[in-house]
This record gives C-alpha cells, sequence and structure tokens, in this order.
C-alpha cells in the first residue's frame, strides 16, 4: 500500500506512488503525501513529451492518503474518475487492497 498524486492520462495512471511511515501521521491521524501536483507535473513533462504543452490541471487528477486510524487509504479526485474500472487501475498503481479503499470526489480537483 502506497500514498502519492496521480493523473488519469489516456486511460492509465501516471504519478508518484510511495511508501509511508506511520510516524509521519498528522494530528488527525491522516498520513499525507509531501508531492504536489504543480511541482511533480515538470518531471512528469520530462518524462512524457506528449504533457510538454499541456498544464497539470487540464488532465483528471488526485491524491492517495492513508488515514491511521480507521487503517484505511483515502482517494481524492476528479468526479470523472469515479468509475469502477479507473478505481481498479489506481488501486493497481498505488497497490491498494480495492475494498478497503475509501473513494471521495474532491472539487480541488475539478477538471
Amino acid at each position: 500500500m502506497k500514498i502519492g498524486i496521480f493523473w488519469h492520462y489516456q486511460n492509465q495512471i501516471i504519478g508518484i506512488a510511495h511508501d509511508f511511515n506511520l510516524s509521519d501521521q498528522d494530528s488527525l491521524g491522516l498520513i499525507d503525501s509531501a508531492y504536489v501536483h504543480v511541482k511533480y507535473w515538470e518531471e512528469l513533462r520530462n518524462q512524457i513529451a506528449a504533457l510538454r504543452h499541456i498544464e497539470y490541471e487540464e488532465i483528471p487528477r488526485g491524491r492517495v492518503i492513508y488515514n491511521s486510524l480507521s487503517k484505511k487509504t483515502i482517494v481524492y479526485m476528479d468526479a470523472k474518475l469515479l468509475k469502477k474500472s479507473i478505481a481498479q487501475q489506481i488501486a493497481t498503481f498505488f497497490e491498494l487492497y480495492f475494498d478497503d479503499v475509501i473513494w471521495q470526489k474532491d472539487l480541488h480537483y475539478k477538471t
């Protein structure tokens, strides 16, 4: 199980998925990735030529965090991504147990 940030681009998940430590939780028990979309996008632009002329907020995106109190992963994402097939791609990318995930649309990630 990993946390991080992602985009859904050309029917695949791209982004960064990484391990975390339970000691990194905040006062609410949440463990969030330090990666931010606007900065990580520049790395992806260097890796994927087709992204060079696209801004990071033009592609549906989201964030995966972990709640250590409920022992559940929370995926916040663009409402356009709330489809089972896409959720399964996200779960695979982040090595998540699909049934242990709370799937949330988030206006912050609206495209």
